[in-house]
């Protein structure tokens, strides 16, 4: 039986960080600012061989918000800007990308793996009046801004701070169910979750956290930014290689990790079985964490508490799940509603979301309603665990009946020795479409391909079943590092 349920979580009585410090911050960078006075001598943020203190920071974001505020009037830019940033280095990024935020201009992180054209095209759909970057740049629709050439010692000191409701970031989405969309958002749908996530997630100003990720993608991001604002020690990479991050984790005694679920799969594997014993904490979104995955993990890091969220670029964090406390749930559990976040499901399943954490809306396009869905597929139990069954984009109609791909993908990835999965429909004249399934694994043979196809059959209807499997060494990737499935259903891949 399903359950159409609302389920509302409450927020509980929050603590202050270490009984600190609490309340409500104006902007992103507010309490990060006052670290620099609470915290001055701690470290703040690592890179590479380039250590920062807490004051460190505090200074570095004053020079970037005096020198961009200072270009802005030099060039006649007198309202608050959509600043596109394409800088190499992650720290500088993060460290521009909070001085514009906090001039109440709208940041824009542009992923360094586009393509000439791919950029262009990012650039127009987020109207960026400005783009700041550290590469010759020969061809945009707006102004460009040399980053090596901005002078930090302007003696002209910004005096504009911005405002909860002011948006501050515009990130793009995956673009795995069709052409990525701009999104925006304000200072406040951020902010008003930073105490909620440091209570869910148990995290604490003391902590090392390493945060792996591209500060492209919006998980990263929001990890980075609230680190810094608990006062805790932020690690950021220059690109992700598992063995360099484990060597940091083990080197700076790091005890929270964020990432996705193929990086922690990257962690077990370049471990050759050592276990990380010091790492307390690891967050896990983007992608469904498969219960071979998380045994694999407990495994690598004994001692860790091992979060999941599942979440939203437009939404959010939405729900979490605990997976060693909550570990006898089925695939499809995604734990219960984040704290303050309203649920339902309608009469056609799909998920609806109320939450003081949603986006602005999409660049161009409609104000954002009260209740808002990127149309997940799903439902609440009686115990008020959410479940989700699919992306209703991916959705397949196989002789009349829906299918969900992201079920199969689900169960293949419980079956030993398959890493990644991901299910894709073709057309079929008479069935309308048919399932086939990729299959990602290491030293998965053909007798193998016949073991996962005998127990699909075990485990899923007739209709559900997928009609080829293919064995893969790799997946073609979007930008966003999600996976092509338009480039899988066209062949262009194969």
């Amino acid at each position: 039986m399903i359950y159409r349920l609302t389920i509302l979580s409450r927020s509980p009585t929050m603590a202050p960080f270490n009984g600190q410090r609490g309340g409500t911050y104006v902007h992103i960078a507010d309490q990060i600012l006052k670290n620099g006075g609470m915290l001055p001598h701690k470290t703040a943020l690592v890179y590479k061989d380039r250590t920062r203190t807490y004051r460190d920071v505090e200074t570095d974001l004053h020079s970037y918000r005096n020198a961009l505020s200072a270009k802005a009037k030099e060039c006649g830019f007198v309202r608050p800007l959509a600043f596109a940033i394409d800088i190499e280095n992650q720290d500088e990024l993060l460290l521009v990308f909070l001085a514009a935020a906090s001039l109440g201009w709208t940041g824009i992180p542009l992923n360094r793996k586009w393509t000439n054209n791919e950029r262009l095209q990012a650039l127009a759909r987020a109207e960026a009046d400005v783009l700041f970057t550290d590469r010759p740049i020969s061809e945009a629709e707006c102004a460009v801004w040399d980053s090596r050439q901005v002078n930090e010692t302007t003696e002209i000191e910004a005096d504009r701070f911005a405002q909860g409701n002011d948006l501050f970031y515009l990130g793009f989405t995956s673009g795995s169910t069709g052409a990525p969309k701009a999104y925006v958002r304000t200072h406040h749908s951020w902010t008003t979750s930073f105490q909620p996530a440091a209570e869910t997630f148990q995290l604490q100003s003391t902590n090392r956290v390493s945060v792996p990720g591209s500060l492209f993608h919006s998980l990263f991001l929001f990890a980075a930014v609230h680190t810094l604002h608990m006062g805790a020690t932020l690690y950021l990479e220059p690109t992700f290689s598992p063995f360099d991050v484990l060597e940091t984790i083990k080197g700076e005694q790091v005890d929270v990790i964020y990432g996705v679920p193929t990086m922690i799969e990257a962690f077990v594997k370049a471990s050759s079985n050592e276990t990380l014993e010091q790492v307390d904490t690891i967050i896990v979104s983007g992608a469904k964490w498969s219960k071979i995955q998380v045994g694999r993990a407990q495994t690598q890091f004994p001692n860790a508490k091992l979060y999941e969220f599942y979440g939203a670029s437009e939404l959010s964090f939405i729900s979490s799940l605990h997976h060693r406390s909550q570990s006898t749930l089925p695939p499809t559990a995604v734990g219960r509603p984040f704290p303050g976040v309203t649920i339902q499901a309608d009469d056609e399943e799909v998920l609806h979301v109320k939450s003081p954490y949603l986006f602005a809306g999409y660049k161009g396009g409609a104000p954002v309603k009260e209740w808002e869905t990127v149309g997940d597929i799903g439902f609440i139990d009686k115990t008020g665990v959410v479940h989700v069954k699919g992306r209703k984009g991916n959705m397949l109609i196989i002789g009349g009946i829906n299918v969900y791909p992201e079920e199969v993908e689900q169960l293949a990835k419980e079956i030993e020795g398959v890493e990644e999965a991901i299910a894709i429909g073709k057309a079929h004249p008479y069935w309308g479409s048919q399932m086939e399934l990729y299959i990602k694994g290491r030293y998965l043979s053909q007798e193998d391909k016949k073991q996962i196809r005998t127990r699909l059959k075990e485990v899923l209807p007739p209709i559900k079943r997928p009609r080829r499997l293919h064995l893969v060494e790799a997946f073609p990737l979007l930008p966003s590092g999600k996976v092509d499935r338009q480039a899988l259903r066209s062949g262009r891949y194969e």
